[in-house]
């Protein structure tokens, strides 16, 4: 299966009401149609579209015209509005569908797409390229969900396997036992546009040639820059800045190999008619390192100053860089920060900064309207998959004018559901002072646990409608006070839900008090603040 020739794109037509198809890449970018992606897992959407972002960031990548148009914005929203015409699209893919060349050619007698031949390694069931499903060969407790079951992906179409591949070694951990992650890290927050129909969003995803050059993402040429599985990884060290444009995007750190089943049979992914499946692959490790971290334009990056160790060679201060990912149950909006707002640690002061995903700051120069946010990645524990996290944030237009408002709502955010967790954590506790002679006897049960994840539950309508109301940047200083006061509240009854059943018992109704007491200090604190 050619993914520049034949229908392997699952979307639904009318926006994603109408009915299901599989859309070759030529009709996606070359007619009109309100589609949308539509996979049965959140994951799997999100890899479809990034992978698309991903071919057509290396075959059209729009120019711009250094005179007139030096951030290419034009070239870009010329591609936005119209269709690529055949022509255009015949000879964008040439260089990379050359006649016996093909690099997108998930079947290729030696260079497969993401795979490469002739591997060794044993046979794993297909199911495994699916994160979050428990494996059939495991016997770990907890590796098999209540809804899930060991052979419930048995047997997977091209098209799925095709996304399944890329997602595999661009946004999930590694396969563990020794084998390397993507290039962004272990699980990577993957930050992208939304926008009115597949089409559209896969533009405002492509970055320009300028905003390319401005990540410092070396772009080679096709002769010179060519994908894994084209031209293999060597067992050596790589610095950051030898990979270029299209084999940072399709890096592969894996050697797979995909089993094709000689039986056709219905996708347990798509469903529907019986057709060519894959249902295994084999896999093996290789040593290299890649020294640096590589500019990945798809996810937001964090820098902070280490103290450096003068035995190793290194300065009294070292820059960190690393991907934003998900290391906690916090939902998204908590590092909504991070994902737009560009901050530098250039200033001597500055311990941290952050780099936004390329469509975040390219989107935010455009400034066409409300940013939409799809954020995507995976919650882990080395290398097993322990959630799914995906959503989209919609910020109001107006954000741009003073970024420093959108981090100050945040910070409220998170400053609230501290000092909560704080004071109910004192309460359980108790309290003693052996000066002062006094002993309060807490509640012994860890209720500061309970309460961040209602917070998190009962904020989340609040925070997506103040995020993403005009008012809220237009009238800041109201829009500010308004969503202080309405945490502050939420705290104050969280605290009352999980306290009130032990407040029965007299010997620990000081310990209670006394954190209430102090709550609505903390709390006061935080609405004047704002």
């Amino acid at each position: 299966m050619n993914l520049l020739k034949a229908p392997w794109i699952p979307v639904r037509a009318d926006g994603g009401a109408g009915a299901f198809c599989l859309l070759t890449y030529q009709q996606l970018l070359c007619e009109p149609g309100n589609w949308q992606v539509s996979l049965p897992r959140d994951d799997l959407e999100l890899a479809c579209v990034q992978l698309l972002v991903c071919m057509t960031q290396v075959m059209f990548m729009p120019e711009g015209d250094p005179s007139s148009d030096p951030n290419g914005n034009k070239a870009l929203r010329a591609r936005i509005t119209k269709p690529l015409s055949s022509d255009e699209f015949d000879k964008g893919i040439a260089p990379c569908n050359r006649k016996g060349e093909e690099w997108f050619d998930l079947d290729h007698p030696t260079q497969p797409f993401m795979q490469s031949r002739k591997v060794t390694g044993k046979l794993t069931s297909v199911q495994k390229l699916l994160p979050g499903l428990p494996e059939k060969t495991s016997t770990a407790p907890g590796a098999h969900c209540f809804f899930n079951e060991v052979t419930e992906a048995r047997h997977i179409s091209g098209a799925v396997a095709a996304i399944a591949l890329f997602n595999q070694a661009t946004n999930c951990p590694s396969f563990g036992g020794g084998f390397k992650g993507s290039l962004r890290g272990g699980a990577p927050i993957t930050t992208l546009v939304f926008g009115n129909g597949l089409r559209e969003i896969v533009w405002r995803n492509v970055l320009t040639r300028p905003r390319i050059e401005q990540r410092q993402i070396k772009m080679l040429g096709f002769d010179r820059d060519q994908p894994t599985w084209v031209k293999p990884i060597q067992e050596a060290t790589i610095n950051w800045n030898e990979i270029g444009l299209v084999r940072g995007l399709f890096w592969q750190p894996a050697r797979v190999e995909l089993v094709k089943s000689k039986m056709v049979a219905p996708c347990d992914v798509l469903g529907g008619e019986a057709v060519p499946v894959y249902t295994g692959f084999r896999c093996e490790k290789f040593s290299f390192t890649v020294k640096g971290v590589w500019p990945h334009p798809h996810g937001a990056m964090t820098k902070s100053l280490k103290k450096g160790d003068p035995k190793k060679g290194e300065p009294e201060k070292k820059l960190e860089e690393k991907f934003a990912s998900f290391t906690t149950t916090a939902p998204a909006w908590t590092q909504l920060s991070e994902f737009v707002i560009p901050r530098s640690i250039n200033d001597e002061n500055a311990k941290e900064g952050s780099v936004p995903a390329g469509p975040i700051t390219q989107a935010n120069e455009l400034a066409d309207g409300p940013l939409h946010l799809l954020v995507g990645g995976y919650r882990t524990k080395q290398a097993s998959v322990l959630e799914r996290r995906h959503d989209m944030i919609s910020l109001a237009h107006g954000w741009q004018d003073d970024k420093g408002r959108l981090p100050k709502l945040v910070e409220i955010g998170k400053e609230a559901v501290d000092l909560l967790k704080a004071r109910l954590r004192d309460a359980s506790k108790g309290y003693k002072n052996k000066k002062k002679n006094i002993k309060l006897k807490g509640i012994g049960a860890a209720i500061h646990e309970t309460a961040e994840k209602m917070f998190y539950a009962q904020t989340e309508s609040l925070i997506r409608e103040t995020f993403s109301k005009k008012d809220t940047f237009s009238q800041w200083a109201d829009a500010r006070r308004s969503f202080a006061i309405k945490m502050a509240e939420l705290c104050e009854d969280i605290f009352e839900k999980l306290t009130d059943p032990y407040a029965m018992k007299p010997e620990l109704i000081p310990a209670i008090a006394w954190a209430r007491r102090s709550l609505n200090t903390d709390l006061k604190k935080l609405k004047e603040g704002a």
